[in-house]
């Protein structure tokens, strides 16, 4: 009698504890996102059919199509344009013309690409004598700058302070330090005979700015800052070293002086006529957010939003046929999205509040699309009581990877505007997926400014309390090598859950959040 009543007791209890899970973010929809069904969606947004995803181009259509085919299985409301799960808005894309562009060193022409590119979207012409200065940072004794003024200026990659940082940061930063000299109209930047600094890398990293500048058609352009108003060109090694050639000098040597003396001294070029001419084109272009809205079950709280963000877009293929597939920025958040809305349909109840799934465009481009968003809201901000927003959380990232440890999640913005959000998540995180949650990146002082470079950025600066979700940047970041057979499905499938359980005890706290952070912190 005794066993047969433990047995009874322990069947009430694992009834009573299957109940409860089926009411907490632990339930039904909590234990509907799997490794396989995110693997499943990733290898259709990555693949070769969506070619890359780039904002505006036939693949990134292709995506927001399945993403949208996606949201009306699950029965999700389309609230986009016209009764559609789209929101449709135009932009501005300003590209370089190669066919009317041209390095012409004395009377050797270089077509665009053949050993030399620009990233600059100016349209200019001109001609001029050039002076080498070292790294961007090295010093140069001002009695020179008179001579210097409306030369063309040749630097080596990077700065001098970064020699001697290994790290992926710092080779990361060589390509955008860049020179800022008064009274110079272009410049020419190095790049290294080999390694992931040479002609060829620069050409495959820079590839989805090369191919153009996106601005939306909305929104007037903003003047150009000081400083920016030339044109900057990358030069293959051969080159800088045929230039040099002509003063008697070597790539080596100018690079041992550059790094050993504090006061760089110019080493002009005279005798060498140098014209960069750099024309663009202009075209307009359309492209869409993915929306689609689940009403919440409160008749007060329903009128309040929980957004779930994730961008879709990424660099595209290039002239070659190249793909930048995107796997982990951001399929894997895109993909988590799908999986998120899906769980939340799948309870016998919404929660309290109404979710809103979106997918937005043209956060490669300069966060356009989740700005469209926020200018033009679907649903006003001021009722918006969260964003929780995903953007890479496929892989290992490098600061990780010496120990191969996947068992952690960048957490970003969670305290900066409402503390009682960053108080769900660490109770959510406690009660389900126990992860690191690891705050590095959240640090006002980090030199990445993640918080300002990803969707949820559109909505904290509207004053709504935020999450980022992130695993961090790895070598194959924005690279063609970026692909679904390198993410690491079990653990993306933990992160989802933690969202979840965060977005569910959101949108069913009964007074909302706390704004108890300043905005200026």
């Amino acid at each position: 009698m005794k066993n047969y009543l433990t047995i009874i007791a322990l069947c009430a209890v694992s009834i009573s504890a299957f109940a409860q899970m089926n009411n907490r973010p632990g339930g039904k929809g909590y234990t509907s996102i799997k490794a396989g069904d995110l693997a499943r969606h990733l290898h259709v947004i990555a693949s070769d059919s969506m070619e890359g995803r780039e904002t505006s181009m036939p693949g990134q259509k292709r995506a927001a199509r399945y993403i949208a085919d996606h949201f009306k299985l699950l029965g999700l409301k389309p609230v986009g344009d016209n009764g559609t799960f789209f929101q449709h808005f135009d932009v501005i894309l300003t590209a370089v013309d190669p066919a009317g562009s041209f390095l012409t060193i004395d009377n050797t022409k270089h077509a665009w690409g053949d050993e030399y590119f620009t990233t600059s979207q100016v349209e200019s012409t001109f001609t001029s004598n050039a002076v080498f200065l070292g790294y961007a940072d090295s010093r140069i004794d001002a009695s020179y700058n008179d001579r210097i003024s409306g030369r063309i200026a040749i630097s080596l990659l990077g700065t001098r302070e970064q020699l001697s940082d290994t790290s992926a940061r710092a080779r990361m930063m060589r390509m955008f330090t860049l020179r800022r000299d008064d009274g110079i109209f272009g410049q020419l930047i190095i790049a290294d005979a080999d390694g992931p600094q040479s002609f060829g890398f620069l050409s495959e990293r820079f590839a989805g700015m090369m191919r153009g500048n996106m601005s939306r058609a909305d929104v007037p352009p903003s003047g150009r800052r000081r400083g920016q108003s030339g044109v900057r060109a990358y030069i293959s090694s051969s080159i800088g070293e045929a230039l040099l050639s002509r003063v008697g000098a070597s790539l080596s040597d100018i690079r041992e002086r550059a790094a050993r003396d504090s006061v760089f001294t110019p080493v002009f070029l005279d005798d060498v006529t140098i014209t960069i001419a750099n024309a663009v084109s202009k075209e307009v272009r359309q492209t869409e957010n993915v929306l689609g809205y689940l009403e919440g079950s409160d008749p007060k709280l329903k009128e309040e939003i929980v957004a779930l963000t994730a961008h879709y877009d990424h660099d595209g293929i290039r002239s070659d046929g190249t793909i930048f597939y995107g796997a982990d920025d951001d399929g894997s958040g895109t993909v988590t999205i799908l999986e998120l809305a899906e769980a939340f349909t799948l309870n016998e109840e919404a929660p309290s509040r109404s979710m809103l799934f979106m997918t937005v465009s043209g956060e490669e481009k300069g966060l356009l699309g989740s700005g469209f968003y926020a200018d033009h809201p679907v649903f006003p901000l001021e009722k918006t009581t969260a964003n929780l927003n995903i953007d890479m959380i496929g892989r290992i990232g490098s600061a990780y990877m010496p120990a191969n440890d996947s068992m952690y999640v960048y957490v970003i913005g969670s305290d900066k505007i409402s503390t009682d959000l960053d108080r769900l998540l660490r109770q959510a995180n406690d009660e389900t997926v126990k992860l690191k949650l690891d705050y590095t990146y959240n640090d006002n002082n980090d030199p990445n400014r993640f918080y300002y470079r990803s969707d949820h950025y559109n909505f904290a600066k509207n004053g709504v309390p935020v999450v980022f979700f992130f695993t961090g940047t790895h070598p194959d970041y924005h690279r063609p090598t970026d692909t679904p057979d390198k993410i690491l499905y079990e653990r993306m499938a933990l992160i989802g859950r933690l969202v979840y359980s965060t977005a569910w005890k959101v949108a069913t706290l009964p007074e909302g959040l706390a704004k108890d952070v300043s905005l200026s912190k």
